[in-house]
Parts: structure tokens; sequence; C-alpha cells
């Protein structure tokens, strides 16, 4: 017999093995009922197809190895009545979806091995049966909040039941230089708030980032210095006495890079935050969208606290700048301020930037926190919830969020 004969037939072989081989043996499978309807297609292929959309299968159930193309194979069987079955492979007897993820027919989640009457009878729309959960990501399935200020929904979660003294600190400066950024949201722990500036490249990437490590985020807005030396005032610097329309582009410019931030905080702004009639209209625009501004504490004379109240928008200031000097002792006394701080008025907010002297020191300094009986905060537990313009002064209105009755008052030590 010549190669070419026998080349031929092993072809043929392989190709009836492949036509006549079992399905059930190139993977694992799972079956689930469907159930059929009048509507669609009916006419067409029979109720029991009629049932069948496009399957709306929930990414947090697919094995990390799932091919990306999401290939599913359905291998459909009517039954007698109103039902049928699929089974469920992998595609090309790959594996196939977690035991409890089901796909979703006709706005129900069906899962395996679900009659006909079980589904009818279960759950309504959108809901899983009893025990199995609709998503595996928590933000889904935890309860929204009331509010719909970014102030409310990107902040991070806080609780402190002793009322014990708090201290937060913010890193700011982040998404210029991607080792630093990345450095910054692995080592310091997610209570840490972290600040991005708005020139930052792939910033909305960095702050789904910082979010997915459970960092609530703020934007940096860069404000009016007295002068800037050597440095070039950023194209979207806040100016003071500048043209209202003029300053307000530039917010919108800055707010619309990127979203998931709670809040903003200034970038400098030792002049623009001297002129009030410069403030009240930015101050407007935070208010009415819901964020709350953050002051770094590093303009001793701005008058953002006065014109916050009076517009009714979530304030704090911090202490002041962390890492003025850049040295591991200088950093530690600023801290063991901040200490003290917090000890006499209930909390206190520091600032600093992420470079890797001031990233060592504050994980250094945040280890030893639990044990001097202080707790670290994100920035967002030292802002007042209530965002109604009253008419007492500032520090009369700071309330601290710690699960205790007896913090109101709190003074955030600027």
């Amino acid at each position: 017999m010549s190669l070419g004969v026998f080349g031929g037939l092993a072809v043929a072989l392989g190709a009836g093995l492949h036509i006549t081989a079992d399905p059930a043996a190139a993977g694992p499978r799972q079956t689930i009922s469907l159930f059929g309807t009048t509507s669609g297609d009916a006419d067409e292929k029979g109720p029991a197809f009629a049932a069948i959309r496009a399957a709306d299968y929930d990414e947090d159930y697919m094995p990390a190895d799932y091919p990306a193309s999401g290939g599913m194979d359905l291998a459909y069987t009517e039954l007698d009545g109103e039902g049928m079955r699929i089974d469920i492979t992998g595609g090309q007897g790959g594996p196939i979806m977690a035991p409890a993820a089901g796909i979703r027919i006709n706005g129900r989640l069906v899962q395996p091995g679900q009659s006909f009457g079980e589904v009818a009878a279960g759950a309504p729309s959108g809901a899983a049966p009893a025990g199995v959960p609709l998503k595996l990501n928590t933000a889904e399935t935890a309860p929204k909040p009331a509010s719909k200020a970014p102030a409310d929904i990107y902040a991070r979660p806080f609780s402190n039941p002793e009322g014990r003294p708090v201290v937060s600190l913010v890193i700011g400066g982040l998404g210029i230089n991607s080792t630093q950024t990345k450095l910054a949201i692995d080592a310091l722990p997610a209570d840490v708030t972290l600040s991005f500036a708005p020139d930052a490249s792939r910033l909305d990437y960095w702050i789904k980032m910082a979010r997915a490590d459970g960092h609530e985020v703020l934007i940096e807005v860069p404000m009016e210095a007295y002068e800037y030396g050597r440095m070039r005032m950023h194209p979207d610097t806040l100016t003071a006495g500048a043209d209202k329309k003029a300053n307000l582009a530039k917010l919108n410019q800055v707010l619309s890079r990127a979203s998931g931030y709670f809040g903003v905080i200034n970038y400098q702004g030792a002049k623009f935050g001297a002129d009030t009639g410069s403030i009240e209209p930015i101050f407007d625009v935070l208010a009415e969208r819901g964020l709350a501004f953050i002051d770094d504490g590093s303009v001793h004379k701005a008058f953002f606290g006065q014109v916050a109240d009076t517009k009714g928008l979530r304030f704090a200031r911090a202490a002041g700048p962390v890492d003025t000097r850049q040295s591991p002792q200088d950093i530690a006394a600023e801290f063991m301020e901040l200490e003290t701080l917090a000890r006499q008025h209930g909390g206190a907010i520091g600032a600093g930037f992420a470079f890797p002297v001031t990233i060592e020191a504050a994980s250094l300094w945040i280890d030893t926190l639990d044990e001097k009986g202080l707790v670290l905060a994100p920035v967002s537990a030292l802002v007042p919830r209530s965002a109604e313009p009253v008419a007492q002064p500032l520090a009369e209105r700071r309330e601290l969020r710690t699960g205790s009755v007896g913090k109101a008052g709190l003074k955030t030590g600027g």
C-alpha cells in the first residue's frame, strides 16, 4: 500500500471519529431546563426554541482560564410538553461555567437542573434562587446608599465603634510616575486616600486600579499660587480674578478627565484661595455635583472653609503637608504632630506626596497606630455628611463619622 493511500485512510478515519464521537466525553457538561413561550420565532422553530435569547453570562462566574472568545456549545434536545433541555459544554471540550452560574433567559436566572415549574414559581426576574448569589461582585450585592452624591457613593466605608481618635492621610501627585503610583496603591493600606494629578496619563485606569485595591480617590484641581518661580502654570489652573466662565471651563475640563472620585483637593492655590469672589462659583459647581472639597492645608490664609460653609459644600481641611522636608526623621515628626491633633480634636488629616521616602515613612507609622490607640480612617470619614448651608461657624459643625454619638464639633487640625 502506497504512502498516499495510507495517508488518505488515516484522514478519513480521523474525520469519522470527530463526527461520531460522544460530545459528553469531550469535557464536563451540565444540563438546564428551558421553558417555552409563544413570542418571538415560535412559528418558525416552535415554542421550545423561541424562549432562548443570547445568554447573559456573568463574567464574575467564568473561570480564569476560560477562552476569551467565550465559545459555549449548546446541544438542543426537544422534550414532550412545554420544555426542553440544553446540554452546556465548554467550547472545544473546554471547561464549563462554575456550578452556580446558570444563564439568564427571558429575564430569569435559570440554574443547572431546574425544571420549568421551579423557574416559573421561583424568584422574580433578575433574582437568584435561595442560597445562590446573583453576582460575586460585592459592589453589586451591597445595599446602595440613599444618596446619589459622589461624596457618598465613592467614599470608602468606615466605622469606629470604640470612638478612638482618628488620623487620615492623603497621598497625592499620583498618575505622573507609574512606578511611584503603583507603589502607593500597593504598599499603602486601603484606608489611605489617594489623589491624582489631572494631567496624569491613563488617569481613569489608575483610578480604577486604586479603587479596586480599596482606596478612595480625589482629583487635584490646580489653583493659582502667588509665584511659580521656574515652574510654568498648568493650563487648567484656576486663576484669581479671572472671568467666571473661563475658570468654570477649566474646572469642567479637570472633572471630566475621569470618574470614581468622591471629591477634589487643591494643588497649590495661595493666590486663588485668598479671592472669595473666584472661589464662590467653583464651590457652587462642586456642591451641585455632590462632591467634597479637601483643603490640603498648604495655604494658611485661604478662605476655602468660609466659602464652603455658605455654599453647603462638604469640606475638610488637612493640618498641613507631612513631607515638606523629605527626610524620614522630619516626616516622622509631622506624623507625631498629627497624632497630637487627633487626640485633642478627635481626628486630624495629613497630606503628602508620593515620594518613596513618604510612602515608606507612612507605612512604618501606620503599623504603630493600633498600639497607640489611634485608628487610620479614609479622609471622607472626616468630611461632614450634611451639605446644607448653615450660619454657624465651620468649627461648630464638623462631624466625624465614627459610629460614636459623642464626636460632634470635631476639628480636623486646620
